[in-house]
Order: C-alpha cells, then sequence, then structure tokens
C-alpha cells in the first residue's frame, strides 16, 4: 500500500501578497440617503398638493351610492344676482405683532401661497393688513423676532375679522412663529 503524501512542514495555505497588499475593492456607497431624500420630497409635493385641493377620487363615479339615486329636482328659481348679496373672494388677513420695543426682523406671507415679506429693526406694535384670493390662499404665516431690550413678542393672526392663531415668545431675541388655516376661514 502507499502512504498518502505528508504536507510539507512550511507550506503557507495562501501566498503573501507583495508589499501594501493587494487593492482593495471600493467601498459601496450607502443609498439610504438618496432613497430617504427622495421619500421626503415625495411627501412634501403630497402635502402641498393636498393643501392646494389636488386631492380627488379616484375610480369609476358612477358607481358610487350617490350615483345610482335619482337626480334630485332642482330649487325653484332664484332671485337675480342683482338682489344677492354677492359672496366675497377676498379674505382679509391682518398680520400683528406687539411687544415693548422693537423687533429685529418680522416676516411674513403675503400671498397665503410662497411669498413672504421681510422687515428688519421694527418698532413696535406693528400691524399689516393684506388681501388674499379666497381658493387660492391656503396659510397666513407669521414670524418675529424680538430686539434688544424687548423682554416678551406676540404675534397674532386674523382673517375676516376672527382670531386665526396667537403666540408670545420671552426673552431677549425671543422668537414667536404663528401658522393659520386658510382654507377654514368663512
Amino acid at each position: 500500500m502507499s502512504q498518502p503524501p505528508s504536507p510539507q512542514p512550511y507550506a503557507q495555505p495562501y501566498q503573501q501578497q507583495p508589499y501594501g497588499g493587494a487593492p482593495q475593492p471600493p467601498k459601496k456607497k450607502s443609498k439610504a440617503p438618496l432613497v430617504i431624500g427622495i421619500i421626503a420630497a415625495f411627501v412634501v409635493l403630497l402635502v402641498i398638493g393636498a393643501a392646494l385641493g389636488g386631492g380627488g377620487t379616484t375610480g369609476n363615479v358612477a358607481n358610487t351610492p350617490a350615483a345610482q339615486q335619482p337626480a334630485v329636482q332642482p330649487p325653484a328659481a332664484q332671485p337675480p344676482a342683482a338682489e344677492q348679496p354677492a359672496a366675497s373672494d377676498k379674505i382679509t388677513v391682518v398680520y400683528e405683532v406687539t411687544g415693548a420695543g422693537t423687533a429685529t426682523s418680522i416676516t411674513y406671507n403675503s400671498d397665503g401661497v410662497a411669498s413672504t415679506e421681510q422687515l428688519q429693526d421694527v418698532k413696535l406694535p406693528w400691524s399689516k393688513t393684506i388681501e388674499m384670493e379666497k381658493g387660492k390662499a391656503f396659510a397666513a404665516v407669521l414670524l418675529a423676532q424680538a430686539g434688544a431690550g424687548t423682554p416678551e413678542i406676540s404675534a397674532k393672526i386674523t382673517a375676516n375679522g376672527k382670531p386665526l392663531k396667537d403666540g408670545k415668545s420671552a426673552g431677549q431675541y425671543a422668537v414667536v412663529n404663528v401658522t393659520g388655516d386658510l382654507f377654514s376661514v368663512k
């Protein structure tokens, strides 16, 4: 019988790499930040679309219970438009900032959508009245920062004469931010 070959005493199972070793393959960068960014952008667009009234029903409307019911008879003849009070297509928004002293800055939404105005070093109290288009304007935003020596700053938004949102912040250079929903304004 033959004997199995004996292992060599100094044999190495792997060859040693030259100085510095083999180059390492480049590490793959994580795609998680890109995916999270895309998802966040999608959610923001979804929220904006819903706020602008883009949400609606999908599917076949003819199959809904309301569509299967008999048509409702129209109401009796309405008086001419000249006799009816005109429904306002505007919202009157009043921004107010109060406090003792000055506001380092006041920033407010000027159209209810995306346009803003910013004022610097404003003596308090301060107010601004703006007309916005009903149905297009969806938010009134007011941000104010107290100036040096102003112990407390308050902000208030009213829409069509009714309080919409108010807030208060205390301390030198304190910031107050109020946002009101204009879709609920009648």
